[in-house]
């Protein structure tokens, strides 16, 4: 019978080894606690620990990351690509800097916020071209209109399959919500537009960007409504209409 490959984590600090240790139990991945005077078992597939012990680490697959996360699903990503994944699923969060996770054969490869709608189309390309064998499908949650069809219409044009989800009850409370939501949309079937989506911010959406842009702006301006609309529409990123306000040169509203 053949051995399902784990993760090995290996390391003396302290620190490190309890927040590796609790990334791997949130994340539900199946490890085991090594020392550097044992031998690695067989079954141990990748190790992880830190960047200043990886030298003592006698093994092909060894993986360090300050980020416990990264380190986790670099790990994971590692496991997972000793045997073809087929089943790729990518979630994505809708939103200004959308949530975006990617589940292969039900492991959890990537999990990770896009600084733009549009930039979710790199996420995608990137994930899927770690993975050429897969079937792969893209699931949009159907929530923040405008933002949701920027990122359909990028993807689209990509050639990817493409389903709309009910993402309703798929927030949770917790430090990384987008990226929560993103797997829980990854894992709800939807349905699947024939076409293009529109895109035409509603009046609260503008609203809604004009107050973000209050809170980055840590309260000293508040774009314009064409600003707003801009960005709404990916013709701008925030920070570009923010530094337009503030210089006078956003243009009659």
């Amino acid at each position: 019978m053949l051995q399902m490959q784990i993760i090995g984590l290996l390391t003396e600090d302290p620190r490190a080894y309890y927040e590796i240790l609790e990334t791997l139990r949130d994340q539900g991945a199946r490890f085991v606690s090594l020392d550097f005077s044992d031998p690695i078992p067989a079954n141990v597939g990748v190790v992880i620990t830190t960047e200043q012990e990886k030298d003592r680490v006698d093994f092909d697959m060894v993986v360090t990351d300050p980020d416990p996360d990264e380190a986790v699903m670099r790990a994971k990503r590692i496991l997972a690509g000793e045997s073809a994944v087929r089943e790729l699923t990518i979630g994505v969060d809708p939103g200004i800097r959308p949530g975006f996770a990617a589940i292969g054969d039900g492991v959890i490869l990537a999990r990770s916020i896009a600084p733009s709608p549009e930039s979710v189309g790199e996420f995608v390309e990137d994930i899927v071209k770690e993975y050429p064998g897969a079937n792969v499908v893209v699931r949009i949650g159907h929530g923040d209109r405008t933002n949701r069809n920027r990122i359909f219409n990028t993807l689209w044009d990509l050639g990817h399959d493409l389903e709309i989800v009910d993402e309703r009850n798929t927030t949770k409370r917790s430090q990384t919500p987008d990226e929560d939501a993103a797997i829980e949309i990854a894992l709800t079937p939807g349905y699947r537009p024939r076409k293009r989506q529109e895109v035409d911010p509603a009046p609260g959406e503008i609203r809604n960007i004009q107050r973000i842009s209050r809170l980055e702006s840590s309260g000293s301006l508040t774009v314009s409504k064409k600003l707003a609309k801009m960005v709404a529409t990916g013709e701008l990123t925030l920070d570009d209409a923010i530094e337009k306000q503030k210089n006078g040169s956003e243009g009659p509203d």
